[in-house]
């Protein structure tokens, strides 16, 4: 079985839009995930346990809200994965960090990309983290 990917810094440069989009679905469903929290949270605060009781007036609307939530993480989850079939280590979602590996003077590095770069600009080594980017 086959190791993950080694990119080039140019190969893994072209990668940097279809981050973007994947990081910019991720902070819509996020922001839609955290309306949910408030409702539900808002739900409970009204009715307490009684809101999970089916013959509550507010139970379907907590279900419906809490079905959506379930989704909308389910939906996450596929996005991660997407980037993480590139290759991609996907390290955080907020902030959104993602590292590929790539070879550097000859040792094993990662690319270390973070939403808003517009490009490549960091590398650290494997055994290392974000606080030890260096310039590219």
């Amino acid at each position: 079985m086959p190791g993950p990917r080694v990119y080039t810094i140019e190969e893994v440069q072209e990668l940097v839009p279809e981050l973007e989009r994947a990081f910019a679905r991720i902070e819509t469903l996020r922001d839609e995930l955290r309306t949910l929290h408030v409702r539900i949270g808002a739900l409970e605060l009204i009715w307490g346990d009684e809101v999970h009781v089916k013959g509550n007036p507010d139970h379907g609307e907590f279900a419906h809200h809490v079905a959506s939530m379930k989704k909308l993480e389910e939906e996450i989850e596929a996005v991660t994965s997407s980037v993480n079939e590139l290759s991609g280590e996907v390290k955080s979602i907020e902030p959104p960090l993602v590292d590929f590996y790539g070879v550097r003077e000859g040792r094993l590095v990662h690319w270390c990309w973070t939403r808003g770069e517009k490009k490549i600009e960091h590398w650290h080594h494997v055994d290392a983290g974000f606080a030890e980017r260096q310039p590219v």
